[in-house]
């Protein structure tokens, strides 16, 4: 941000589509700035004006949760965990379950908080935001061996998911506790699946971080299981590039990575060195939960579509990844996910940016994050000013991001960013701080 005069300085955003008044304003959430990755997944600020996941139940299979974490509370202030929830544990191949929201705690580690929060965090001025923040939490704690966790699927489909996301599993190689019985994971894994699959299920799992070894990415469970949604990396703060870890389709042998979302320097819930929230957590654990919550978001919108629908509309709206340079497009699945396309979101077609202010010169730089494509090279369009007000018209359908600025001293002088044109906003400076690039105002919706 310069450190130009700012106390004076306002910016308006409209557009031809009249905004539908959310419930809550995404971005009263403290740490949203720090979700970077909402950037990188379409226009999730433009779906939540209609679409929140209401009425729609995720599950998530995980090693234990922090339940009672603020971030699970919606914006009426009740807990969005299901009553339903429970653990499994498997000793002798004798599977116990335990009901029950206190069953599912384990303190002693995050991941499965955290992928819960990614996945449907609550709307409610605490912390950060999930992709799906109205949707419901069936969280299901497992002992992370096989048969718990086919037992996990069995149940989420008996009790009401609609999605079920999983960010645990095996490598191919494992043997673990099924050699008493000379079961192996395809056959633990692919029954409860297909069960869940017939019952309208969509399963979305974490194609693992294969890609740290440096070597060959091969199978991991339930992945590579069919009808399963594998969810592969992105990098941090990228739309183009994996993330170095993630597993990727290296052969046509092993062909699981579906889509890809998000995973690198993430940010979220935890419960750890009396933190809730942290960052710099990396995985395709993460890509899973937010698959999962695009999910919930095209039932709500779709209530009498199937999971047959869902995977085909997901993967006809991701756009291919050409460029990177850590794989081939074609070992990257249908590339990375657009909850916009997805939901079939119209965009606006013009847009009017003012900018009130007691500058001596304003500059817009405009430009698509899909296509690179810019109104005009840095420091951009140069704005006449009338009565004290700076403005630029401009298409909302082929441009989607713009920064307003002095025009000094290259692109580190930005003054506001706005990733997404989206709501009617009357945006103030001051306050406002830079996160991962991102500056993200003082909000309130018209």
């Amino acid at each position: 941000m310069s450190s130009g005069s700012q106390e004076h300085l306002s910016v308006s955003v409209s557009s031809e589509i009249a905004p539908i008044k959310p419930l809550s304003n995404p971005f009263s959430e403290p740490y949203i700035g720090r979700q970077y990755y909402l950037n990188h997944i379409g226009d999730i600020f433009s779906a939540w004006k209609q679409y929140r996941g209401k009425n729609v139940t995720i599950a998530v299979i995980d090693a234990g949760f922090d339940p009672y974490h603020e971030d699970f509370v919606d914006e009426n202030g009740n807990s969005k965990i299901s009553v339903d929830s429970a653990s499994f544990s498997t000793n002798n191949s004798q599977i116990t379950t335990e009901i029950g929201i206190d069953k599912v705690v384990n303190m002693a580690e995050s991941h499965g908080t955290f992928c819960a929060g990614v996945a449907a965090a609550g709307a409610n001025g605490k912390g950060v935001i999930g992709v799906a923040p109205s949707a419901s939490l069936l969280l299901l704690k497992t002992d992370l061996k096989p048969k718990s966790i086919a037992a996990a699927f069995h149940y989420a489909a008996d009790h009401g998911a609609r999605v079920v996301t999983i960010s645990i599993g095996s490598y191919y190689n494992y043997v673990g506790d099924l050699v008493n019985d000379g079961s192996d994971l395809g056959t633990v894994f692919d029954e409860p699946v297909r069960y869940c699959y017939d019952k309208g299920i969509v399963v979305v799992s974490a194609a693992g971080n294969g890609g740290l070894d440096g070597q060959m990415t091969e199978f991991t469970f339930p992945g590579c299981v069919d009808h399963v949604i594998g969810a592969g990396g992105l990098a941090a703060n990228s739309s183009k590039e994996i993330w170095s870890g993630s597993s990727y389709n290296s052969s046509p042998e092993y062909a699981f990575v579906d889509v890809l979302a998000p995973s690198e320097d993430m940010f979220g819930c935890c419960h750890y060195d009396g933190k809730k929230y942290d960052g710099g957590w990396n995985g395709t654990s993460f890509a899973s939960p937010i698959v999962a919550g695009m999910a919930a978001l095209y039932f709500e919108k779709y209530p009498e579509k199937t999971n047959v629908d869902f995977e085909a509309d997901l993967y006809r709206s991701c756009h291919a990844l050409t460029q990177s340079q850590r794989a081939s497009a074609d070992q990257l699945g249908h590339g990375r996910v657009d909850v916009g396309a997805l939901l079939n979101l119209e965009k606006p077609k013009e847009i009017t940016v003012k900018v009130a202010s007691n500058w001596s010169s304003c500059f817009a730089y405009v430009w698509n994050e899909e296509t690179s494509r810019y109104l005009s090279s840095w420091p951009g369009q140069s704005l006449s000013k009338t009565s004290g007000v700076y403005e630029i018209t401009l298409s909302g359908q082929a441009y989607d991001s713009i920064i307003i600025t002095q025009g000094q001293n290259g692109p580190q002088s930005v003054d506001l960013a706005i990733s997404n044109f989206v709501y009617d906003v009357t945006m103030n400076l001051p306050g406002q701080t830079a996160q991962g690039g991102l500056l993200l105002p003082d909000y309130s919706c018209n």
